[in-house]
């Protein structure tokens, strides 16, 4: 396959797709590397509804919205769960799977062509980019590194990628009968369990996901330590056997600016390290930079990406790594917090679905504990539903 293409994307998770599907439905000749094809990812499966948004331009089926989260529970090991009910869903559970085989099949329909190989070299060859690998080499004039955290296109690049780091423990197993109740349209986190993370218990129909993540810099009880954290959680929530877990790496920014750009090629995804540093959450925020990279792509200037997920992304998730290093060095606090006053973890809604501009978490926060209400619909997070690289700056 000798021919140039317009741009090359390393990587088909929700970054890559959106990516290749804006590029192809925008006429630019795609050609994307899925070097992970069918392989099962370690992944808590939760849509936030700013993802469900961020989503909609691609016209997703109804079974992503399929298992709706209303409820949150808060828990803190040897301490009551606070509970607290909104009136609209802030996340989905869904099948990551299932939500990466419908993105790839959307990338096919869009025109891209798509290939199970992996990447096992790049370099500049007359003014583009040449990605060796089984089946190539390829060229082109573009590069989109969205092969996930330490994936190998973004670490040849050399740029920052996120250094916020949780490692993740997860397992999906039959969701038992006695979890039932307390996790219909519900999620379950607990702080405290870990150190600088949470734990988390979703249900999905008749599937429990189970997980644990904790920042890579904390201490989690020396060689093995996660694993018997990951154990602990199991048995407090009424599991004698968990099974065994499989790992992941959760990268989100450790600074204001990234530079997730070079030249003609740039980094997507969590291989930019974007995921939110509260939660972990990446799947709306691949999706969204993975378009942003593609607009600007098509306007001629990376640079122009480069600017807007420093006006957006990593503007708001500056504000949620301040947030992320109050809550998970006093859980307790916050645990306590939420079991008083539960009106302030309406707030983790607004989070989850947008309502927040960035600088106006602190103001939302301290109107929660002081049971106040904190009118938002001037101030949504709207880059999820229109990514626009051309779009203005906002306050925060």
């Amino acid at each position: 396959m000798n021919c140039t293409w317009d741009a090359i994307i390393v990587g088909l998770g929700p970054a890559g797709a959106a990516a290749a599907v804006e590029l192809a439905r925008g006429g630019a000749k795609v050609l994307t590397l899925d070097g992970g094809h069918g392989r099962e990812k370690s992944c808590g499966g939760c849509l936030s509804a700013r993802g469900l948004d961020a989503l909609a331009w691609l016209e997703p089926p109804a079974w992503l919205a399929g298992y709706p989260v209303r409820r949150l529970w808060i828990g803190c090991p040897n301490h009551p769960a606070a509970s607290h009910i909104s009136q609209s869903p802030g996340a989905y559970f869904v099948e990551r799977g299932r939500l990466d085989h419908w993105l790839a099949q959307k990338s096919r329909q869009a025109g891209t062509k798509v290939l199970s190989a992996r990447a096992r070299g790049i370099s500049r060859e007359q003014g583009l980019w040449r990605v060796e690998g089984e089946g190539g080499p390829w060229r082109a004039r573009w590069l989109l590194a969205a092969d996930g955290a330490g994936g190998f296109t973004s670490r040849r690049l050399g740029l920052d990628g996120g250094q916020w780091r949780f490692a993740a423990l997860v397992r999906e197993m039959p969701l038992p009968a006695h979890l039932r109740p307390v996790l219909s349209e519900a999620a379950f986190l607990e702080l405290g369990g870990v150190a600088g993370g949470y734990g988390w218990a979703f249900g999905r129909g008749q599937v429990l996901n189970l997980g644990i993540a904790g920042l890579m810099d904390r201490d989690q009880g020396g060689a093995g330590g996660l694993r018997r954290r990951f154990q602990a959680f199991a048995r407090r929530l009424g599991l004698s056997n968990a099974g065994t877990p499989r790992g992941a790496v959760i990268p989100c920014p450790h600074r204001r600016r990234l530079r997730v750009v070079k030249g003609r090629a740039a980094l997507v995804g969590d291989a930019a390290g974007l995921a939110d540093p509260v939660l972990g959450e990446g799947i709306a925020q691949a999706v969204v930079s993975g378009r942003m990279a593609a607009q600007a792509i098509l306007a001629g200037d990376l640079n122009l990406y480069q600017r807007t997920v420093e006006q957006t992304l990593l503007k708001d998730h500056h504000h949620a790594r301040l947030l992320a290093r109050l809550i998970y060095r006093v859980p307790k606090v916050f645990h306590n917090l939420a079991r008083h006053k539960p009106g302030g973890m309406e707030l983790g809604f607004n989070w989850l679905r947008g309502e927040m501009a960035p600088g106006d978490i602190w103001l939302c926060l301290l109107r929660g504990l002081l049971g106040q209400a904190s009118r938002l619909d001037s101030s949504r997070a709207s880059y999820y539903s229109s990514p626009l690289v051309h779009r203005p700056n906002r306050r925060g």
